[in-house]
């Protein structure tokens, strides 16, 4: 699972990317001073020297394109402010119609050869919410050939790698995230990279790496950051562990994911994608397993399995037949059917005793 990054990007990549997850953990694309751009566009942008006779002249299309700019910024925070609203299929009717509004205006302002790099970043994460993946990776690859400071490849690096996890293209966004995290220098911002490049070595079937992974970013967080981006890391080594043969501390991570989020808000949120979009049932069904072994009350427990052997049979019916973990997801699916057949023999055995 992918976290994508929020769409103002920061000034100086969710908007997935916390965070995947590519499967519960959508992937997670960073975004760290996205606030604070967006402060910048609601009051009109941040203070800067009035410009002179001598540079209307050089560029008098100047306050033309920062204008524009201005207008989609706002546009891009109204959609920010929506998408972090619970009421999600508002997001879903009136998000794309800001998204292509505040596209064409950046677009008549000419972002696609901008020298400017934070507004390069935006375009492209415009492109990317809108579906043209292709778009964005030109532009993000452009801006690189810029050369820009620091802070800027850093997070068209990450921009980049998410593009590329969209295009199945792993190997690239691997190299993408090494890229990026030899520039990143914030642990927490770190983490998220790590976390969203342990998806793309699952997506490849490395699984120890992936552990590694997923291991690497949790080790990197303190605390406060555990709530923000450990929850999705959390899940998606909870992924990485069951596809490794170890069940139980599948279940432990998610247990641990819960405590610090108990209805399961974040994994559910805005900010991830999976990829391929089916692992999603794989999540579900590790979350319903949890949740069937940690209930009291026996009727809960047996409607929790009846949920996850559902989960797995999403998975099944929607995976390709040379899908990596297929074999293991209808072994997955057996134990889960015994787990559940147990339980409902344990809930009639004191009706029996009752009736007798």
């Amino acid at each position: 699972m992918t976290q994508r990054p929020p769409l103002p990007r920061r000034s100086l990549r969710p908007w997935r990317s916390p965070g995947r997850p590519r499967s519960l953990l959508p992937r997670r694309s960073p975004l760290p001073g996205a606030a604070a751009l967006l402060a910048f566009a609601l009051a009109g942008g941040p203070l800067r020297a009035a410009p002179t006779v001598w540079s209307r002249a050089l560029d008098p299309a100047a306050d033309e394109r920062a204008e524009l700019i201005s207008q989609a910024d706002a546009l891009l925070a109204r959609y920010d402010q929506l998408r972090r609203s619970p009421l999600l299929e508002r997001v879903e009717e009136i998000g794309p119609l800001w998204l292509r509004e505040a596209r064409a205006l950046y677009e008549r302002a000419g972002a696609a050869t901008s020298r400017t790099p934070s507004v390069r970043l935006r375009y492209a994460d415009i492109l990317e919410h809108l579906g043209d993946v292709q778009g964005a990776v030109a532009t993000l690859e452009g801006l690189l050939r810029m050369n820009p400071p620091a802070p800027f490849r850093a997070d068209a690096w990450h921009a980049l790698a998410v593009c590329y996890a969209r295009l199945g293209r792993y190997t690239d966004e691997i190299k993408a995230y090494d890229e990026a995290l030899a520039l990143e220098p914030h642990a927490a911002s770190r983490a998220l990279l790590l976390a969203n490049k342990a998806e793309a070595h699952m997506a490849l079937g490395d699984i120890t790496s992936a552990v590694e992974g997923y291991r690497a970013s949790l080790s990197a967080l303190g605390s406060l950051d555990m709530f923000r981006y450990g929850v999705t890391t959390l899940w998606g080594l909870a992924v990485a562990l069951d596809r490794s043969g170890d069940l139980e501390g599948s279940i432990e991570s998610i247990r641990l994911a819960r405590t610090y989020d108990r209805t399961d808000q974040q994994i559910n949120g805005a900010g991830w994608f999976y990829v391929p979009s089916y692992d999603e049932a794989w999540y579900a069904a590790l979350g319903y397993w949890a949740a069937a072994r940690s209930a009291e009350l026996g009727a809960a427990r047996a409607e929790a399995y009846l949920e996850a052997v559902g989960a797995w049979e999403s998975y099944i019916a929607r995976a390709p037949g040379n899908d990596h973990w297929l074999p293991l997801a209808k072994a997955r699916r057996a134990q889960c059917e015994r787990e559940w057949e147990q339980t409902l023999k344990r809930l009639r055995k004191p009706a029996a005793l009752q009736r007798r």
